[in-house]
């Protein structure tokens, strides 16, 4: 779960103001919601004591962490990155998380025409080329309609390809100069809350929105309505609110022997296996043991029955 959730779970460490306030009432149901859900604000649990803001308000001139991505806390260990990114498209930073799965398998590789590719003159010129000189070069009379139409196709995806990678390329390296420069730009904002530092990030703000666009764009082509329909029906999304049961059994990180702390599945069963057979696997002197055993029990005075009681219970029943 990811988003704005309006408050900072912490009112010391996730706020730049140094006015101490109490904590909110939606604070705190979030937080009861995570404990029975099994959740974890997991930007927060890698940086515990790192004060790093992704907004910032004018009204009240102050930095907030109040953009959360809480995670279920099985998957602790997958994650191995989780860091703020700089805000351009609105006043909130985004949060980029990499996650390594232990699988990680991908289904079989289906290639797809970038329709944005149409929409730049100098790619539709490449390709309309490319088209021309395969036809100059391969007379239909030559060869079969089917033998023709199958390479032509092999040849213009080829094309295509490299003309998509080309762009991507570039506009990659333009997002990552630009997020930079926006970064550095925080980052001087955070010291010095000056005009001139205001503007520097607004307009980098400004270039990174309008390049992204056309990502957006791409992205809502290839959208999936999946969870659109399911989300408002009885299924497997909100089946899994109701997992309390799991959380409250899930051990989410546990202490080693040599002082270290571990989330892995692998090494917290590893550990309680090793806890366990050192606990019911126990050295002892049988001989030494007996002796206390009898010491001990000759000690204790066990209670018997009177003699008219005992001839009482032998009697026959009638």
């Amino acid at each position: 779960i990811g988003g704005d959730f309006n408050c900072p779970l912490d009112t010391v460490v996730d706020r730049s103001l140094p006015i101490p306030v109490g904590r909110t009432q939606m604070a705190k149901v979030i937080e009861t919601s995570m404990v029975h859900c099994g959740l974890v604000d997991i930007w927060r649990h890698l940086h515990p004591r790192t004060r790093e803001y992704s907004h910032y308000s004018h009204v009240h001139n102050s930095f907030s962490r109040i953009d959360l991505v809480l995670i279920l806390s099985s998957l602790i260990h997958q994650v191995k990155e989780c860091k703020f990114l700089p805000h351009y498209i609105s006043d909130h930073s985004p949060i980029n998380i990499r996650m390594e799965t232990p699988d990680g398998g991908r289904g079989p590789y289906r290639w797809r025409l970038d329709p944005q590719l149409l929409n730049k003159e100098e790619s539709v010129r490449e390709i309309e080329s490319a088209i021309k000189e395969f036809f100059r070069f391969n007379h239909p009379l030559v060869s079969t309609p089917d033998m023709i139409w199958e390479a032509f196709k092999a040849i213009i995806q080829g094309k295509i390809i490299a003309l998509s990678s080309a762009y991507k390329k570039s506009y990659r390296q333009h997002t990552v100069t630009l997020e930079l420069d926006l970064r550095r730009a925080e980052t001087e904002l955070y010291k010095s809350n000056s005009a001139e530092n205001r503007e520097r990030v607004a307009s980098l703000q400004h270039e990174l929105n309008v390049l992204s666009t056309s990502k957006a764009e791409r992205a809502l082509l290839r959208i999936r309505s999946r969870f659109y329909a399911r989300g408002d029906k009885a299924g497997k999304l909100l089946a899994w609110q109701l997992r309390r049961e799991e959380a409250d059994r899930h051990v989410p990180s546990i202490n080693l022997e040599h002082g270290t702390t571990s989330s892995t599945p692998e090494t917290i069963n590893r550990a309680f296996q090793n806890y366990y057979t050192s606990l019911y696997s126990t050295q002892y002197d049988k001989g030494s043991m007996r002796g206390h055993m009898f010491s001990f029990l000759e000690g204790v005075k066990i209670p018997e029955l009177p003699g008219e009681l005992r001839e009482q219970l032998d009697v026959p029943l009638s």
